[in-house]
């Protein structure tokens, strides 16, 4: 790309930038002020300003992208010819949007118009897709719903969970990036409304274990949202699961079983899942088996969800 501003905001704009910055490095970065967070409730930075220091980049935080000082701000510095946004979480406008010299480019997990919004790496495998990708389109004030300059499609491997679509999704969108000729005039296409969907965001009362649907939805379910951990009461226990299996062992619903292998299992409609990745409260991520091992749960006890609301 020739000269950009770099805009972002989490963890996934942290991990693109990693892998660009080396090769390519932005004017400035913009990103969002600091924010209350944690269990501490301690006000934490923009995960992007350790790597702007790193790198020498200067960085301008804002609450409010949109606002006539900023944008003030923004055309007294050197104009870039892109703004290149990935993961920002704001509404950005026109006199925001029109500040370069050739367009703003936003980078989408997913294939565009399917999935815009908030959280389309999680809802992709939610609802149990087995294709996704990445999308760089030229922004407009719509959601997501701009003229599209690249996009690359790749197939799911079975079960991902949400943690290891973005690292794809980063290291295909980085690829995109560095090996694209932005120098030259390139070909838009517009997107077909009639095919749009909407990602919406992750309400909290989904973060709860359904044991009243299929092993392939429960386990999609808890996939998609691996970030953040599926709740649930494992006998007298709290606990968070991350990564889960669709089985087609018997297990009386609700409840759980140690099978002869070492799986644990959790009983659900017409089967089971087996699950992978689990965190007691209060503790780490660990696998199944240490869990087992150090909490010493046993077959037959019951899984409820209702004194954890």
């Amino acid at each position: 790309m020739d000269s950009f501003v770099f805009i972002g905001n989490d963890n996934i704009s942290l991990k693109f930038l990693e892998k660009i910055i080396d090769k390519k490095k932005p004017y400035y970065i913009i990103t969002g002020e600091d924010r209350i967070s944690g269990r501490g409730r301690k006000l934490n930075p923009s995960p992007l300003v350790d790597i702007a220091k790193k790198h020498s980049v200067e960085i301008l935080k804002t609450s409010n992208p949109n606002s006539f000082d900023f944008i003030k701000t923004l055309k007294e510095k050197k104009i870039p010819d892109f703004f290149l946004l990935f993961s920002f979480g704001y509404i950005l406008k026109k006199d925001f949007l029109e500040i370069p010299k050739r367009m703003s480019v936003n980078i989408h997990p997913s294939l565009l118009p399917k999935y815009r919004g908030a959280a389309p790496i999680n809802r992709v495998i939610m609802d149990g897709e087995k294709k996704s990708g990445v999308t760089f389109f030229r922004m407009d004030e719509t959601l997501d719903g701009g003229d599209i300059i690249f996009q690359e499609s790749f197939e799911l491997k079975p079960y991902i969970d949400s943690l290891e679509l973005r690292e794809k999704m980063v290291d295909v969108a980085s690829e995109i990036f560095l090996n694209f000729d932005w120098s030259k005039p390139f070909q838009l296409s517009k997107q077909d409304d009639r095919f749009a969907t909407y990602a919406k965001k992750i309400k909290k009362k989904e973060l709860f274990v359904d044991l009243e649907k299929t092993p392939d939805q429960v386990a999609n379910h808890i996939n998609g949202l691996s970030e953040y951990g599926v709740k649930c009461r494992m006998g007298n226990y709290n606990v968070k699961i991350r990564k889960a299996l669709p089985s087609d062992c018997s297990v009386e619903k609700w409840s759980l079983k140690i099978s002869q292998r070492g799986e644990l299992l959790l009983g659900c409609l017409n089967g089971s899942i087996s699950v992978l990745k689990i965190q007691p409260e209060g503790k780490i991520t660990m696998d199944v088996k240490n869990f087992i091992n150090g909490y010493r749960i046993k077959s037959g006890e019951k899984i409820c969800v209702e004194y954890l609301e």
